[in-house]
């Protein structure tokens, strides 16, 4: 399977490592192994930024399958600094917010800054910078409200710009993310049908912000750089609204021609973390095995030449 060292559960490395995030999103009491490879999953989990969960998960593991010593207090750390990290970005999340709220300034929130609180604990969905987009008429007077107020800007370019506030960093865009034509057309006018806001305040409504999450990861799978933690989100999004329109959904996918992709992403969040959605495409038929094999290899260990097979079927 993904990896080809077995522990006792009859699970690799990398299958333990999802089956660990798997109990974490599903509130279940994971079962051990004291032959873990425990070096193994904390590279995995440094490399998908969920070692914060691994850790949380870790201590209702019986005593004897848990990680020993410098091990054991690393990933304990990483779970203290996430929860920090956390009281920092929202205060710097606030101030960001403030600041553009007095300018009168319309704002957009997409990923991390709003889907980290569909998690039940949401200081454990970690992430580095925060994407903010604007609206183009309103980018270079924000970027002078937000140094006047005493953001640092590390670079200003034609559609994005980076500020950083007590060390959390923001990238402040003109336009979401976009993987061909259909979907830049798309998103052109995200302020508008597929957002809500408070006040000036603005986040993608369930069913695009989905949308949003499939392009941003299948642009990430067309240049090798997809997580783990986007097929978390896929999860948590469909988890937190359990009522969503799937048919619907897919027919936007199929208008912006990323259709495939999507059944592939949720397929595999269904097929590692039990995602509560019925969805018509799944990996449980023994002739997708192949399939499901080398996405999963790709997305969590980088294969490369997984890559190129993969490449043509979903994107």
């Amino acid at each position: 399977m993904f990896h080809t060292r077995k522990g006792e559960l009859g699970l690799s490395t990398s299958e333990y490592f999802v089956y660990l995030i798997s109990c974490w999103l599903n509130d279940e009491k994971p079962r051990g192994s004291e032959e873990t490879n425990w070096q193994g999953i904390y590279a995995l989990a440094e490399k998908h930024g969920v070692t914060a969960v691994i850790a949380s998960i870790i201590s209702e593991l019986p005593q004897g399958s848990r990680p020993k010593g410098k091990l054991l207090s690393a990933f304990k750390q990483q779970f203290d600094y996430a929860k920090h990290n956390f009281d920092d970005k929202m205060q710097a999340m606030t101030k960001l917010i403030d600041v553009l709220s007095q300018a009168e300034t319309d704002h957009l929130l997409v990923k991390g800054a709003v889907l980290r609180f569909l998690y039940s604990s949401p200081e454990l969905r970690t992430s580095g910078d925060t994407d903010v987009v604007l609206r183009p008429s309103d980018y270079e007077d924000s970027i002078k409200a937000l140094k006047q107020a005493g953001f640092k800007v590390d670079f200003i370019r034609q559609n994005v710009s980076q500020v950083v506030y007590h060390g959390e960093i923001f990238d402040l865009h003109t336009e979401l993310e976009s993987i061909n034509i259909q979907s830049k057309i798309y998103y052109s006018t995200p302020f508008d049908d597929i957002s809500e806001s408070t006040g000036h305040t603005y986040k993608l409504k369930p069913i695009y912000h989905l949308l949003y999450i499939i392009t941003h990861t299948a642009y990430h799978l067309k240049n090798g750089g997809a997580g783990v933690r986007m097929i978390m989100d896929i999860d948590a999004l469909l988890r937190y609204y359990p009522d969503m329109d799937m048919s619907r959904f897919m027919a936007l996918c199929d208008n912006i021609k990323i259709k495939h992709t999507a059944q592939a992403l949720i397929a595999l969040s269904k097929k590692w973390f039990n995602t509560p959605v019925a969805i018509d495409y799944t990996f449980e038929d023994s002739d997708e095995q192949p399939f499901y094999e080398k996405l999963s290899q790709i997305i969590i260990n980088g294969d490369r030449l997984a890559w190129y097979s993969v490449l043509s079927v979903i994107l």
